[in-house]
């Protein structure tokens, strides 16, 4: 076959794919819902309150209603707007404090929203989520615009100001800081895999961890109505096709006409780019939340953890065992090693190196994904999620070591804990700046990072 006509068939090839995937991704979202609702959750230390009057107040007049067993209630409103959320302190039980002030929030979309009333804590705050076919913002106590929250290891619950005791505060940061950095250790062992195995700075790692997030909230929230650990797995094979398809469509045609690592790179930020505005071209540029719990089901150290937060922590490890035990003990785990140790030796010792390198975008893809649907459920999902988490997993990968898979693992969870930990100092909105430094300063010490093999240059 003549060069010319290869070259079409594999333009076709990436234009047709693109085409699928944008057809399929509009025909899954979800349609808009009619109803324009809020759905109130009102908590206490972690528990939900029944029996509790809320009133929702609007420019068109007040809905009330009374929580039920689960501290839940949901009322009609006339659409979208700024909202007063208010309790009755004569329905609140003996020793629950009232609110020091109405909770404040700005539906910025149409369908169902829901808000988590948190009593008992110095600046009552809540958490907008959507419903199966919905957009949310941000509630808290002040009018929020849609979309403003972008912290790092925040929880699906709401941004609060930390209170209680020096030791208490300690415990909550470093609990959230693991739970983060577990998440974060997914995503970051996927990039340093492919970077080991290709060379590789891939900036549109942020994209394939989006992607599981919305293949979850569509299955979530759509007919099929999945459950939390279905959509995971769902996201989990799906991470893993589109991984697929971007080797086969974009980069292992790129890598066979050998062009250089630095166009290659750019090629990513371009695909980056393409991708987060198709996402937003679907979904919108809304905050969604994924539908859940926000209930605790643990308290490690005193610190409420949600359902999602334990047992996605749970799963994370156990997702980083298989990679571990797969690097160690299996023929593919060898042949990664190989490959990224010396890809022309690799070669030579019969190793199929583009094979291995197909598994690896696959594996490191799926990765992605799944750590996506985790930060959807312990964040909010948007469109330049992925993107905005993605400066954290580069950090940790260079941090542990390019091309390290146990120094991802073990940068994520000193860069997340130092991120949470330097809000003793810094304001949060400045955390992520933290991570920088300690970058820059363990860099300064240790060049190659901590886990990383020291290079002879020349």
């Amino acid at each position: 076959m003549a060069p010319t006509v290869r070259n079409r068939i594999a333009f076709l090839s990436i234009i047709s794919a693109l085409v699928f995937a944008v057809c399929g991704l509009i025909a899954a979202s979800p349609a808009r819902a009619a109803a324009d609702t809020i759905r109130v959750t009102v908590t206490y230390e972690g528990q939900p309150v029944p029996g509790v009057d809320v009133v929702v107040s609007g420019t068109s007049g007040d809905s009330s209603g009374t929580t039920d067993a689960a501290g839940r209630i949901e009322l009609e409103v006339s659409g979208t707007g700024l909202y007063t959320i208010a309790v009755d302190p004569a329905t609140l039980p003996e020793g629950v404090p009232a609110p020091s002030a109405p909770l404040e929030f700005n539906k910025i979309s149409s369908g169902s929203s829901f808000v988590v009333l948190k009593l008992g804590e110095d600046a009552t705050t809540g958490s907008s989520a959507s419903s199966p076919s919905s957009s949310a913002s941000s509630a808290s106590a002040s009018p929020t615009p849609g979309g403003t929250d972008t912290s790092g290891t925040g929880n699906g619950e709401a941004t609060t100001q930390d209170t209680g005791s020096f030791g208490h505060q300690l415990a909550t940061k470093v609990v959230r800081g693991v739970i983060f950095g577990l998440i974060l250790a997914l995503a970051a062992i996927g990039v340093s895999l492919i970077y080991g195995t290709t060379g590789l700075n891939n900036f549109a790692h942020g994209e394939l961890v989006s992607f599981g997030g919305f293949v979850a909230y569509v299955a979530m929230t759509s007919s099929a109505g999945m459950n939390g650990w279905a959509a995971m797995l769902l996201a989990l094979m799906a991470g893993a096709g589109f991984g697929w398809l971007q080797n086969a469509t974009i980069w292992h045609p790129l890598r066979k006409k050998r062009v250089g690592l630095i166009q290659i790179m750019i090629v990513s930020i371009g695909l980056s780019l393409l991708l987060r505005y198709i996402y937003a071209f679907i979904f919108g540029p809304n905050r969604l939340v994924m539908p859940q719990s926000f209930d605790a089901v643990a308290t490690p150290f005193g610190v409420p953890v949600s359902y999602w937060g334990l047992w996605g922590s749970v799963l994370c490890l156990v997702l980083l065992a298989a990679v571990v035990l797969i690097l160690e003990r299996t023929r593919l785990g060898k042949s990664i090693r190989a490959v990224a140790d010396n890809k022309m030796l690799a070669a030579t010792a019969g190793i199929a190196v583009e094979r291995v390198i197909l598994m690896v975008w696959m594996g490191g893809a799926a990765l992605a994904a799944v750590s996506g649907v985790l930060v959807a459920f312990y964040q909010t999902l948007s469109f330049q999620g992925g993107a905005q988490i993605l400066l954290l997993i580069f950090a940790a990968v260079t941090l542990g070591g390019l091309g390290s898979a146990y120094g991802a693992l073990v940068g994520a969870l000193i860069l997340s804990l130092f991120v949470e930990l330097s809000t003793f100092i810094i304001p949060t909105s400045m955390k992520n700046v933290a991570a920088m430094i300690v970058m820059i300063a363990i860099l300064l010490i240790r060049p190659s990072g901590i886990l990383g093999k020291a290079q002879r240059v020349g």
